[in-house]
């Protein structure tokens, strides 16, 4: 989305612009300028919305399956297990005489509430850990798409989903609940959730950087062909 489709989008806005202007002619439109210049930023916004479904379509980056999808995915399972482990984790149990660090047994909750705050550490840690990759023109990049978005929203006059936005916003919150959760839950179900959120932390990362390393690598070879490219344009020029 961010790399191909909304640039694509970009480019096609003073096409639309101009196409819309030929049209309001056509149709012989009058009024004064205020009136024509709603006109035409209203027709300019459905024409544009409906581009940008198309474009979305064709490189299939529509932003509500980016947020539907992993939960979908990935929820049933995490249930499953923190039921399973309460389940475990109920008189009698062999968990009592099980512990790990700061549980003294894995069928009562964390004393020292150690665990539960690295619980919401690390679900923290899972959303900003992103920008530890980046280096600043990469920084510097993700603020431009940041603005462009909201010049966009501003535009469209009502407001659009961001699926990072709302995902980060989601985790956030995640985090301060977790701790809150974990500290009267069963150890059993604490331990579980820690190794969840710190295999998360990992995966993420490595996602991240794979994803920052093929930017880099692709952005290398557009600067790399440019460059070989000037030589010739340069002497047909002369």
């Amino acid at each position: 989305m961010e790399e191909v489709a909304l640039p694509e989008l970009q480019r096609i806005k003073p096409l639309v612009s101009k196409q819309v202007l030929e049209e309001m002619k056509s149709q012989k439109i009058r009024g004064d300028k205020a009136y024509l210049t709603e006109v035409h930023k209203k027709r300019s916004i459905e024409v544009l919305k409906t581009a940008r479904t198309q474009i979305f379509k064709k490189y299939k980056c529509q932003p509500l399956p980016s947020i539907i999808i992993p939960p979908l995915t990935q929820l049933p399972v995490f249930i499953l297990g923190t039921i399973m482990l309460g389940r475990l984790s109920l008189d009698p149990t062999p968990f009592d005489s099980e512990s790990f660090l700061t549980l003294s047994t894995l069928a009562h909750p964390d004393p020292t509430m150690t665990l539960p705050i690295v619980l919401g550490i690390l679900t923290m840690v899972n959303v900003e850990s992103g920008n530890w990759v980046m280096n600043a023109a990469e920084r510097q990049r993700e603020r431009q798409i940041e603005e462009k978005h909201a010049q966009a929203q501003a535009e469209a006059g009502k407001p659009t989903i961001k699926p990072k936005a709302v995902i980060k916003f989601f985790m956030r919150g995640l985090s301060i609940f977790r701790i809150i959760i974990a500290a009267i839950a069963p150890g059993s179900i604490t331990l579980y959730w820690v190794t969840s959120a710190t295999f998360g932390v990992l995966q993420t990362w490595i996602i991240d950087w794979l994803d920052i390393r093929r930017r880099r690598l692709s952005e290398a070879a557009r600067i790399q062909a440019a460059g070989q490219s000037f030589p010739i344009s340069e002497t047909r020029n002369k």
